[in-house]
């Protein structure tokens, strides 16, 4: 059997390293649990494909069984009325099979691993096997990445196909005997990129568009298999692409239908009127403004390297701008001069450059009210160009020191306090507007109110029976999801599930409801508070 050389090694212990990461904070920080809006959306959608379905009946009064960024549509194809996620299918399809499993932490674990592999492999192949490792290491122990890989967000699913689109490009471009099978390769993954964040894949594509082009008109003898290769690209993403058409179509009847703006009618790419919250619609400023307030986030969150804060005070200060704590951006310069010569090189900062861009034309960003729940996400998709970039500049001063392993373990010990000291405080660093354990708890959504439940049932002598906790609320109370926002995430869509909620709020109408599920223990909820029974519920929840 051959021996593992000594970088293969390093790179499988990365690799390992970002899936038990992964599985570490969805377990012990967010309880595998989803706590933004968008991940409830993609969870139910994914529950939704699980069964074979690309949508659900909707059940009367439509209320009942809302969940955040769902659509109900009061008009259908065919008269059934439906409920489905207002995202695109491509991340709900793939995270479908962490929920056959019924793990579905499982699957952005599993793409956080392979992420690393794949930026060894492109870093590899483009530059050398030192920039590989690298690169493989800065994603590996990136803040974002540990935070993303560890939700139900789309971005580490987004990123696995644009390594994959970049990677078979990258194949493809080199004209070898599999030129077309790495082309075809490539189309596929851009359509899954396309069908999963549409907006990021334009961003994604145009720099290989104008890389193609560049070729073209230096390389002319080459045209006919270069132009053959990207047709094929472009007829291998066709099919994918039509996996969203065919969702528009069961979803709405219209194939091309904007689903974003059947929830908010001013959820659109662009500028003016329209777009966007504020007065007068989406502007440029207002897009460099996101993009200066999510690029200091960047800078630190994406390493985790950071001077002291007293000393960006002092640059603050003295040159009047507010350049943060973060330190991305220096290594980043690093590699763009000492690769200065090398175009695929400019290229990988193309893409990192490309989404920042990109993310002008949308009118919020990764940044809200001060501060970035799940880091600069937007910009996720990016990170493996500023990973090269930033690697190749590493790898090339190291090679100017006359003892390079000095060089190396400099570099671990930055990833290590990265790792032991930046990270930990980030997870817990208050974010707005007022939650001071930052993602530990985030949104109030708790395994608590799951326990709960499941320690009334036990109490009432029916430990197994499947249970249905309706939800009431107090007379001129506004309702807060997020009180049972663990319940949520376990309802089924198909209503099979363990536990099942209702937001019922009038009791008159509770009874009613609780017998169509006659199979159920019924439990009553107002506030965060659980009751046994109704009259318990209206007796006690109304002091």
């Amino acid at each position: 059997m051959p021996k593992m050389s000594l970088t293969r090694g390093i790179v499988l212990a990365l690799m390992l390293f970002a899936f038990l990461a992964a599985a570490h904070i969805s377990r012990a920080v967010l309880e595998r649990l989803p706590r933004l809006e968008d991940e409830f959306a993609y969870l139910y959608q994914a529950r939704i494909f699980s069964g074979g379905r690309a949508w659900v009946a909707r059940q009367e009064p439509v209320a009942v069984f809302w969940q955040p960024f769902l659509l109900q549509p009061d008009d259908s194809p065919d008269g059934t009325l439906r409920r489905f996620g207002k995202y695109p299918p491509g991340w709900s399809l793939a995270l479908s099979v962490g929920v056959l499993l019924g793990q579905e932490w499982l699957v952005n674990a599993f793409l956080a691993m392979l992420n690393v592999g794949l930026l060894y492999r492109l870093g590899r192949e483009l530059f050398d096997e030192a920039v590989g490792v690298v690169a493989a290491l800065l994603l590996a122990i990136s803040p974002t990445a540990l935070i993303l890989n560890a939700t139900l967000m789309s971005h580490t699913w987004a990123l696995s196909a644009t390594l994959c689109f970049v990677y078979a490009y990258w194949r493809s471009a080199r004209r070898g005997v599999a030129m077309y099978a790495w082309a075809a390769l490539s189309g596929a993954a851009l359509g899954a990129l396309l069908i999963t964040r549409p907006l990021t894949a334009l961003a994604i594509a145009a720099p290989v568009a104008l890389h193609s082009l560049w070729r073209l008109l230096g390389e002319r003898r080459h045209w006919r298999r270069d132009v053959a290769a990207w047709a094929l690209m472009a007829a291998c993403a066709a099919p994918v692409t039509g996996i969203w058409l065919w969702c528009n179509y069961e979803w709405t009847g219209d194939p091309f239908a904007n689903t974003y703006t059947m929830y908010w009618a001013y959820d659109k790419v662009g500028f003016g009127e329209g777009h966007g919250l504020n007065r007068g619609g989406h502007t440029p400023t207002w897009g460099f403004r996101n993009m200066r307030a999510d690029l200091l986030f960047w800078f630190r969150d994406t390493f985790g390297f950071t001077l002291h804060s007293e000393v960006e005070a002092l640059l603050r200060q003295h040159l009047g701008y507010g350049y943060g704590v973060g330190l991305a951006w220096l290594l980043v310069l690093i590699g763009l001069v000492a690769g200065r010569a090398r175009p695929w090189l400019w290229l990988s900062f193309g893409f990192f450059a490309a989404v920042v861009i990109g993310g002008l034309f949308y009118w919020i960003g990764s940044v809200v009210h001060g501060g970035a729940v799940y880091s600069v996400r937007y910009y996720y998709e990016g990170i493996f160009g500023a990973c090269l970039v930033a690697a190749y500049g590493v790898v090339a001063l190291i090679r100017r020191l006359p003892v390079r392993a000095l060089g190396y373990a400099a570099l671990i010990g930055a990833c290590a306090a990265s790792l032991i000291g930046y990270t930990p405080a980030r997870l817990r660093e208050p974010l707005p507007p007022n939650w001071a354990d930052g993602l530990y708890g985030f949104n109030g959504i708790s395994r608590a109110q799951i326990e709960a439940v499941r320690a009334l049932r036990a109490e009432l002598g029916a430990p197994k029976q499947p249970v249905l906790v309706i939800v009431l609320r107090r007379e001129g109370e506004r309702d807060n999801w997020r009180a049972y926002g663990a319940l949520l995430a376990l309802t089924d869509p198909y209503l099979k599930s363990d536990i099942i909620v209702a937001r019922v709020f009038d009791p008159e109408a509770a009874p009613d409801f609780a017998r169509r599920f006659s199979e159920r223990l019924v439990l009553y909820q107002i506030g965060a508070t659980l009751y046994p029974s109704l009259e318990a519920a209206l007796s006690l929840g109304a002091q």
